[in-house]
């Protein structure tokens, strides 16, 4: 039992809340327009990885205490497995607020790139528009409509390392990371450069990879725990779903207010048995960018993407 307790508080620790915000329309910026924004977001996981989260939250907080108040602990196979499984659902898909800092710069007409700094991931993305409708040229800026779609590519590496696991001396996580791929199709109707409302179905897939020292400690207890305490190398879920939000500004500076809703799959091998941490996933998010220069359409000769 006591070789449970050490293993349950650093799993319990090690996990940051995961980001999903979009914060941009199908439009991309014009080349060598550059765009400065803060945001913050709130992942919100619900269903049964909310009901395997809050029961791990409140058992492993019991726990944490009886183990520093040096009190013995007695909890049935089927209270361990939930608490091991809550750990690991924790450093999947952990809950909690992020902020976040991102630059997108034009590279090209129709392209612009990104780079995302979340305080626990960093993120690049590419974003290409391929249709675009709008106003005829000469309208006025402030009555200018545009309809655009845009595909988009990201990748990012998330860096987990809890303060928790240096404070008790359980056992060293050198290297606790996790991947995503993220493919997005933005959809916006703006109204000039002042009122933007826009869309971005998106499909993730995140692999999130668990330090080898640890799966290696979780193997150990086995004949000490009497049934089978393995953790997987690598856990993977698939998150689908979609963005709707809207903006709010004028050539230099644009509010932006979002939410992301959708389902997260992930089904891992633990513990001798596949072990359900998916469920409805919500990320409310605002954001203020600051952009060098208000964009402005023409409308080309013949149909075909348009210069920004």
């Amino acid at each position: 039992m006591r070789f449970l307790s050490l293993l349950l508080v650093p799993l319990f620790g090690a996990g940051c809340a995961s980001n999903l915000s979009t914060l941009q329309t199908a439009r991309p910026l014009a080349p060598g327009q550059v765009q400065v924004s803060l945001g913050a977001g709130a992942f919100l996981p619900v269903g049964n990885l909310f009901d395997v989260v809050d029961l791990g939250i409140d058992q492993g907080k019991q726990l944490k205490e009886d183990i520093e108040d040096g009190e013995s602990v007695n909890l049935s196979e089927a209270d361990q497995q939930r608490l091991l499984t809550a750990g690991t659902a924790l450093a999947v898909a952990p809950p909690g607020i992020v902020n976040e800092l991102m630059i997108r710069a034009g590279v090209v007409e129709n392209l612009d790139l990104g780079l995302r700094y979340s305080g626990i991931s960093l993120r690049l993305d590419a974003k290409y528009r391929f249709l675009h409708s709008g106003s005829p040229e000469g309208a006025s800026e402030h009555t200018r409509r545009s309809f655009d779609m845009a595909i988009g590519l990201g990748g990012s590496r998330h860096i987990f390392k809890s303060p928790a696991l240096d404070a008790l001396k359980v056992v060293e996580i050198k290297d606790f990371s996790r991947y995503d791929v993220e493919v997005p199709l933005y959809i916006s109707w703006d109204v000039g450069d002042i009122f933007k409302l826009y869309a971005a179905p998106k499909y993730i897939f995140s692999r999130t990879t668990l330090d080898q020292a640890l799966i290696n400690y979780a193997e150990q207890g086995k004949p000490v725990t009497g049934f089978d305490a393995s953790l997987p190398a690598r856990v993977n879920s698939h998150f689908a779903g979609s963005t709707l939000g809207l903006s709010l500004g004028y050539k230099y500076v644009h509010l932006y207010a979002e939410l992301t809703g959708g389902y997260t799959f992930c089904e891992p091998q633990l513990f001798g048995a596949k072990r359900n941490l998916g469920g409805a996933t919500f990320y409310p998010a605002v954001g203020l960018a600051f952009r060098n220069g208000a964009s402005s359409e023409r409308q080309p000769m013949r149909p075909g993407p348009t210069r920004q």
